[in-house]
This record gives C-alpha cells, structure tokens and sequence, in this order.
C-alpha cells in the first residue's frame, strides 16, 4: 500500500493490513486460523460478521490490545453493545482500560457522535470525521484503530447504494493514512442481502474465529455500475477457473507427494533401488526423458550413481572429468538450474551442450554435512514446451532434501557402526580406542588433529594430556589458560562447541588462534565422576568453509559420551580391583579390611568420614561401631551412642531403603534437625544398610562436615552398596562360622564320647563272642556255629561305624592346614596303597594330567582312596575302567572320576552322601554307608561342590571342585 507521510510521519512505522493480521495471530482469545495476504493487500479495512456476543469481542479485544501495545490510538464506535459492555470486555481481556482512557489511548463514540451526526447519514461527512481523526490521532500517536458497530445502519433510511459508496471512499481514505479498521456487522440483524452485499465489497473478512481473504470481493463501482452483471459474470467464471486449477493443483500436489513417499518409504529397499524410482517419478511428473543423480569427488571428476531414460553417456556407472558438463554448471550456480530451451539461454554454443546434447535441464545442488556431495538432475535432448511451475520447484527440492537426508543418515550409521566396532574391540586398550576414535573424528570433520585435556576452570587451567597426530605446539603436557582457547565455552556449557572460522566467530584474539594458528573447533566437555574434568576436541589449521551441522555435534556428542564412560569405568575398575584385593587378602582381619574399603571409598569421593553402625533393636539407639577420620572420640569411644533411631535420622532413612540413601548438604532439609548433624556435625551423607541375614544389622556410611559441591552419583551409590553388601556377608559368615564352630566342636564331644562309651561295651562283647568261641566250639552244632559268626561279625561293623564316624566329626577339627598339593602325587600313593585290590580285579586305571590345588593333603588322599575303592567294588561282572581328568573352571578345578560299573539310578543319587544310607544289602556289597559321606565332608571343607552323573549299567562319574593355587 502506498501512503502520503507528512514530515512528521517519516520514522513512524506505517500501519498496513498485516498489522491487523498480526494482532489476531499472536492472541490467545482469536482462535484462528489467520490467512496470510500473499499479494492481496488492498486496504487497511476488515469487515466483521459475527453472529454472538463472545464472536464479536472475539475479534475486537486482540484487535484493541494490540493497537494500544504498539502505541496507536483506539476510536470505539458503540451502537449495538453499551459503553459499559465494551469495557468490561476489555477489562476481562486484562486490558488496562483506566489507563488508556486517561492517556486518551482509548476514545468512545456513539454512533450520533459519528455516523449519524446530523440525524441521519453522510458519507462526505463522515469520510471528513475519519480523516480529522486520524489527523489529530497521529500528532501524539503512532496511528488511528478503529472498531465500528455497524447496527445502526438497519434502523436508517442509508440504502445499500449508499452504503457502498461510502465503503469505496473509506477504502481510498484507508489506503491513504495511517488508519486500521474493523466494521462489525451482526448477522442475525440484517437481511441476508445486506449481509451478501457486506461480503461482496469488503476485501478481507473476519467470520466464526477466522481472518481471510475474500475471493468474493468485487469493488463497488463494479458491483453497482451499469455494467455489474457482465462484470459479475465475469467474476464468477474466472472464479470458478481458479478454483478448478488450485484444485486440481492441490490433487497432483498430493499424488506426487504420496508416489514420493511409495517410492523411499519401503525399508525392503535398497538406496539404489529407491534413487531409480525417485527417477523415474521425476522424470514423468517434470516431462523429461532423462534422470541421473551423480557424486562428485575432489579431483574434479563426477560418477553417475543411477540414471534411467535412455542416453549414451548418461548411465548408472560412468565416470568422467567433470570439466564442461551440466553439472559443473549447476555447482557453481547459487540454486537450482531451470532450463526448458537450451537455444533460448544461449547454451547451444557451450561445450556442455556439445557434450551432452540435452536441451532441457532442470536440476538441483546434493549436501551431506553442508558440503557439496552431488546433484539431482532432469533433462531432455528437446526443448519442454512449458515453463517450469512452482510446484515443478517444490517437487525437485523435495527429492533433493530426501536424497540428503537419506545420505545423512547412511553416514550417520556408517559412522556409528564405525565407532561402535572400535569401542567394543576388546583386544584394543583405550589408548588404542581413542586413537582409532580420533582418526574417525578427523575424517568424518574435516579436521586435523584429535585432542583430550584435562580442565579445570576453577584454576583457568587446560593440561593437554593425548593428542592424535605430532603437532608443532599442541603436545601432551602442554599447559595453557583456559579462557585462551575455545574449550572454554565447551567446559561453561557442559555441551559442544563449534567455531568454523574464529575471525567471524570474534574468537582471533585467543591465544589458541594467535599463536598456535588453530582456525576450526568441534569440542565437548567431560565431567567424570570423582576425577579431574576433560574436554574432547577436534582442530585445524584450515577454517571451514561452513558450520559445522548437527550431525556432527551429535556425531562429537556421543564419542564425549564414549570417552567418559571409558575414564569412569577405568576408574571403576580400578576402584574395584583394589577393593577385591582388598577384601581378598586373608593376612587382613575384618577390622583392617573395613579400615581399607572406607579409606577407599573416602579418597574416591572427596569425603573425610566413615564408619559402620549397629542397632540392636528399634528400641535402642544407633551404635558406633567403627569410625575412621572422624575424630578421636569417636575412633576411640566403641560404646559411644550417635544417634536416636527417629523418623528423621540419617541411620533409620538408609536402614529401611533398598538402595543407598544420601544427601550432598543437609542444611535447609528435613534431615537438618537429626542428631547426627546437631551434635556432630555431619552435613554431607551417604548411608546403606547392612544385614544380618534376613535382619537389619545396621548402616555403612560416607560423609563429611562440610557440603558436598555436587550430589552423589549411582556409581558412588553402587561402590558403597557393594561394600555394604560385603560387610553383611563378613557379618553374617563370621555368625555362620562362629555356630558351625560350636557345632562340630558338640559334634566331636559326641563322636569321641560315642566312640568312648560304645568302644568299651563293644570290646568286652568280642571278648566274650571270642572266648565263648575258644571254649565251647565243640558243644556248638551248626547252628550255633553259624549265629556265633553273625555276632562276631556284627561286633566287627560296629567297630568300623564307629571309627568312622569319628573320622566324619573330625575333619573340620582334625585337618591340618591348606598348602599346595601335587594331585599327582597324592594319587600315586593311592594306587600303590590299592595295588593287591587293583590287581585282583584286574582294573584298568588312566589318569590324566592332575593339577597343584590348596588344600590338606591327607583328606585329599582319603578322598581319592574312597572313590577308587568304590569303583572296584561296584564294578559289576566287568573288570573295572576307571579314568580320572581335570578341567579349570576359573578359579577352581574340577576333578572327575569316571567308572564302568553298575550305575547309580537317578532317584537315588542323592542319598549315596547321607550317613549310613546304602542302596545294596551287606550280602551283595559290603560297607558301612559312610564312605561317599566322608568325601563330601571333605570337598566342602576344600570349600567346593561334590555330585555324581550316572545312569543305572552304565557307570558312574564323581566330580568335585578344588581351589587352584
């Protein structure tokens, strides 16, 4: 719109009709939608036809509160609503209504004050009341708004043609001056010509929360004129015109849009396959005979990757210079090349042309990561007739931006894969893994040199500790003041940072970039847990001739992420190794061991207390049973009370949690009140439980006097946890140890009691059975003789029963201490022990290679005594074959002895190892049922595992586990 600006207007920001779109675009009471102008900026008026009271405040308060927000003045013509509605409107609306009024910002006219000033109505004058006004509005405002109620109109003699004259001299007023109106018409109050009539002269319209443009619009002089109805028919034909193209439009818009997606969403096909059909669509929708998509590489040559139609040098596979092509002069243009006549734009001369031949062209520049990869084009050895449309635009642009989103992300898994293959290559170490990781960054950025540096801000201080290749200045050990290099924007976000050019970035006064000529930047920070913080960057000496793209800060992202987690689980490890060692030295008692793992745990997360607490019950107070770093008192004090075990104690919180509880600064929480942090001073927590069995013992915990910086994280929940865990286990196995003690040690009072009191008795029944035998073995008939035999032979079993059975008490008591032993050797002195019995049976004895294990080699060749003599016996009618091997299983060995006898069934295996339980009568195997029961004694004493595999005439296999040395 053009508009006559007095001197005093020159800086004034011109009012237009797209300020009043704007006012119902960025309101929350219009409820849309909002069409844009797109050319059809006619004037600054909008007809409003509204059918209730909230439709027509709907539209009038965003359209009051905006003027009043960018300064203007606002003329309310009231008729059908009062004064006193309007207000209480635009107060609801939160609009300051005191305020305006009293500014004048905000004026109200009725409508004898306007329209109707003389009685009745007069365009000349009123069009001469709006020019006043908008005169006098504009020497203290930005401009005029005005909102009209047109009800009056239906009570006066005005007719239609006055009416109208009227709108196409407001129109011109509008057009003119800095003016914007609304003129609100009531539907339900005026006859539906008035209404048609409304629409058919007003260019833009507000009706039921919408602000369009109005096709319908026809200006009044050719709405009212003596040739209105050629004029009207006029309007409606090419109205209908236009509609039948923008809808036939709209449907090739979509059949295009929906063969596109046919032709890339299938994810059963491959890239290539996708690329020919995108061809081949393209070629049929733009009306070319040819489609090729090419790559082009540094050396200035291109390949076409795909190509359908039919061309002798255009084809899926060609190689060539990319000197004197169509492409060449696609890349050095600034977009897209639309070419229906090769003659007409003069080309018919170029070297292309005579290359090539094609005399349309329409094609498009391919990025991946913001360079250059290739294009995307269309042509034809003849001229196409028609231009090339809008939509031909968008749809070429739509194939261009799948085919770079498709290689983006072939690079994106490309690369992942990548990454992924070298984190997880367990036979590289992490130096290894972060070379490999910095020679990927470098090719996938474009950038020279990997870098990582230890940082701390705090210090302003930046440690180089690796970088990937030699470089002149950049060199491990190198310090530098942080806020001298670009990492510092990286550590103050905790997120990544690019700087593609630093002259345009502001960054050339660094040090970085002065001194050791760095130009382009892709860094990250790394905050690892319990350690010195890094950062993680790539530079070069080069600027980039474009930003770097998201991809590649996801890209650089994710391998910030990889080089955390690999420190955190270095540290991990190393936490925990020397934790094992710790717990697994048996020259340290519990006391030391515990002393160690709280020192540990101490230095690890910067905190200078810890110690272990018992509650005895709930109606007791937590005790300390152990400080370290706390203080003296309470290091030396074992009986010292710490705290109440109420709601808020720190203790109670951890003990009745199934996860570590903690807190980095107590002070201003619930936990403040507790005794702990009143009397002692503990203001940084960390606690977890410890068990004794299935009951609550007490809590481990970590802390300190002073807040902690930041809170704790889950591994440092986990490492305590972990150290709980073990605690309750020491706890609960010394309780364990302790009973077993006490048991074995009544087992053993039992056995040589037993053994005691029943040998007596025993030996005094042979005597006599011996005796009586000497003595009266002639007045014995054959019966006699044989029941003689029965007892003697009883008395004799007894005797074995006994004997061991006091073996089987005493070997937890009686073992002599563990040292290595030769399993070889142990078995040797078996076999020669077994040599008659092995002879007489005629057994066949391999052994393999047996290992050196911990443990008491006397109960160990009792244990290999007792198996071979049961694989004799138990031998069946078959000479015996008896193999003995041994496999590692980490830290133990697994020694198994396989037989060919008789078999065991399988319901019956687990009662070979109870006490004096036989599966064969006295009469078909002797024995006294404690062998095999012995043997296991002995295996769980070796803290190992005894079964046996067999199936009944098919031998049997013994295996049990030892500890290797």
């Amino acid at each position: 719109m053009s508009k006559n600006l007095s001197s005093n207007e020159v800086d004034r920001e011109p009012v237009t009709l797209a300020t009043g779109l704007e006012a119902f675009q960025s309101s929350p009471e219009f409820s849309g939608p909002v069409e844009d102008l797109d050319g059809h900026d006619c004037n600054d008026h909008f007809a409003h036809i509204y059918e209730s009271r909230e439709e027509k405040f709907e539209a009038a308060v965003p359209f009051v509160r905006h003027g009043l927000e960018r300064g203007e003045q606002i003329a309310y013509v009231v008729d059908q609503s009062t004064e006193s509605d309007v207000r209480t409107a635009l107060r609801t609306a939160g609009i300051d209504i005191d305020a305006a009024l009293d500014s004048g910002a905000l004026t109200f006219y009725t409508v004898d004050e306007t329209y109707l000033r003389d009685g009745s109505f007069d365009s000349h004058e009123m069009i001469q009341f709006y020019a006043d006004a908008t005169a006098e509005a504009t020497e203290d405002f930005e401009a005029l708004r005005l909102v009209a109620e047109m009800s009056w109109i239906k009570d006066d003699e005005t007719t239609v043609e006055q009416l109208m004259e009227y709108e196409s001299q407001i129109n011109d007023l509008f057009d003119r001056e800095d003016v914007l109106a609304i003129c609100q018409y009531d539907r339900e109050l005026f006859a539906p010509e008035v209404i048609q009539n409304v629409i058919k002269t007003h260019p833009h319209l507000i009706y039921d929360g919408a602000a369009c443009h109005n096709f319908y619009y026809t200006p009044p002089e050719e709405l009212f004129g003596d040739d209105a109805p050629v004029r009207e028919n006029e309007r409606m034909l090419q109205t209908l015109h236009e509609r039948t193209t923008a809808k036939t439009e709209l449907q090739q818009r979509e059949r295009f849009l929906e063969d596109l997606y046919d032709a890339t969403a299938d994810s059963d096909r491959s890239f290539e396959a996708k690329i020919r059909r995108l061809l081949k669509l393209g070629t049929e929708r733009f009306n070319l005979d040819i489609g090729y998509f090419t790559q082009t590489t540094g050396d200035e040559m291109f390949e076409i990757v795909e190509a359908v139609g039919d061309h002798e040098q255009i084809a899926a596979g060609v190689t060539d210079s990319l000197g004197d092509t169509y492409c060449e002069k696609l890349l050095a243009a600034p977009g897209r090349i639309a070419v229906t006549d090769a003659a007409e734009a003069g080309w018919t001369t170029d070297p292309a042309y005579k290359r090539f031949g094609l005399d349309a062209y329409f094609a498009t520049t391919v990025h991946v990561g913001g360079e250059e990869y290739g294009t995307l084009c269309f042509a034809s050895e003849t001229p196409r007739e028609e231009p090339y449309t809008d939509a031909d635009r968008t749809y070429l642009d739509l194939m261009g931006q799948w085919v770079e989103y498709e290689l983006e992300q072939q690079r994106r898994e490309a690369y992942l894969r990548e990454s992924y293959r070298i984190t997880s290559d367990p036979t590289l170490d992490f130096d290894e893994k972060l070379q490999a990781l910095f020679e990927l960054g470098c090719e996938q950025f474009g950038l020279e040199l990997g870098v990582m540096a230890e940082v701390d801000s705090g210090e302003d201080r930046l440690e180089i500790e690796y970088v990937s290749t030699d470089h002149e200045h950049l060199k491990p050990g190198l310090e530098l003041s942080l806020s001298e290099t670009y990492c510092s924007g990286a550590v103050d976000s905790s997120g990544v940072v690019s700087v593609a050019n630093p002259v345009e970035a502001g960054y050339d006064d660094l040090r970085i970039h002065r001194e050791f000529g760095i130009e382009a930047y892709l860094g990250t920070s790394i905050e690892v847990e319990g350690d010195a913080n890094r950062t993680f960057f790539f530079v070069s000496e080069e600027p980039r001739d474009h930003g770097f793209s998201d991809d590649e800060h996801t890209f650089q992202r994710l391998l910030g992420q990889w080089v955390r987690y690999e420190l955190e689980h270095q540290q991990r490890e190393a936490f925990l190794r020397e934790s094992y060692q710790i717990t697994a030295d048996p020259n340290l008692d519990f006391d030391a061991k515990l002393e160690q793992l709280l020192d540990l745990g101490r230095e690890w997360m910067g905190l200078d207390a810890a110690g272990l607490t018992h509650l005895p019950s709930w109606e007791d107070k937590f005790l300390s049973e152990y400080t370290v770093g706390y203080g003296d008192d309470a290091a030396d004090e074992s009986d010292e009370f710490w705290t109440d075990p109420g709601e808020g104690c720190y203790c109670r919180q951890a003990i009745e949690s199934d996860e570590p509880v903690g807190m980095a600064d107590v002070r201003g929480t619930e936990w403040e009140d507790d005794q702990i942090h009143q009397e002692h001073g503990l203001t940084c927590y960390l606690g977890t439980k410890v068990m004794n069995g299935s009951t609550p013992y007490g809590t481990l915990w970590i802390g300190s006097t002073d807040p902690r910086d930041r809170e704790f994280t889950e591994t440092e929940r986990t490492f305590l946890e972990l150290i709980g865990q073990w605690v309750s286990y020491e706890i609960e196995r010394s309780q364990r140890e302790q009973a077993l003690k006490e048991s074995n040690k009544r087992l053993e009072q039992f056995a040589y009691a037993a053994s005691h009191d029943l040998q007596e008795p025993l030996r005094m029944v042979s005597s006599y059975l011996q005796l009586i035998e000497r003595r009266y073995s002639d007045a014995l008939d054959e019966d006699g003789e044989e029941y003689l035999e029965f007892a003697v032979n009883g008395a004799d079993r007894m005797r074995e029963m006994i004997s061991g059975l006091l073996a089987y008490s005493r070997v937890e008591t009686r073992g002599d201490p563990f040292e290595p032993v030769e399993l070889g050797t142990v078995l040797n002195d078996v076999l020669e022990d077994l040599h008659l019995q092995i002879e007489g049976t005629d057994a066949k004895i391999a052994v393999e290679d047996l290992p050196c294990v911990e443990g008491d080699s006397n109960q160990l060749r009792q244990l290999f005594q007792n198996l071979l003599e049961n694989a004799i016996t138990y031998s069946g009618d078959s000479a015996p074959h008896i193999h003995i091997d041994a496999k590692r299983r980490k830290q133990k060995w697994v020694i198994s002895v396989h037989d060919n006898g008789i078999g065991i069934d399988p319901e019956n295996q687990d009662r070979i190892f109870d006490i004096f339980d036989r599966l064969h009568s006295r009469d078909e195997y002797d024995g006294t049922g404690l062998g095999l029961a012995l043997c296991q004694r002995i295996v769980e004493r070796h803290n190992g595992e005894m079964w046996v595999e067999s199936e009944p005439d098919e031998g049997s296999t013994f295996s049990f586990t030892l500890p290797a040395t």
